[in-house]
């Protein structure tokens, strides 16, 4: 699972920084929160996982990150309606909601408890 966390969040990444490239940088200040949050949650989590010994807060606090992340990605798709019909669209709707679910799935998969071994 912490595999898969780890490739989604790579490719949310990669996704997240072609589209801010083909597109260019958002201006309003709602959608600028929302890049950096898909930008830098990826970035936190992968560092998160990638670490063994992380402590209990570090993983509280990218699962807090993640889940952040999905309130604005669903904010999002609801301020945006109707949807554009670019090609990739489905593609990046379903990485950009299913990135933050794995995340916290592996994040709280019984990590958090303090005498829990590391991952």
């Amino acid at each position: 699972m912490k595999t898969l966390a780890v490739l989604c969040n790579v490719v949310l990444f990669t996704f997240t920084s072609f589209v801010i490239a083909t597109d260019g940088a958002p201006t309003k200040a709602v959608y600028v929160i929302l890049a950096l949050l898909l930008l830098m949650t990826p970035v936190v989590t992968v560092s998160v996982l990638a670490r063994r010994a992380t402590g209990v807060r570090a993983r509280r606090a990218a699962a807090v990150c993640n889940v952040l992340l999905l309130a604005f990605v669903f904010w999002a798709f609801v301020d945006q309606y109707p949807h554009p019909s670019e090609m990739g669209f489905i593609e990046y709707v379903v990485v950009t909601v299913a990135t933050p679910l794995v995340s916290v799935a592996t994040l709280l998969r019984g990590k958090l408890s303090p005498r829990s071994s590391p991952a």
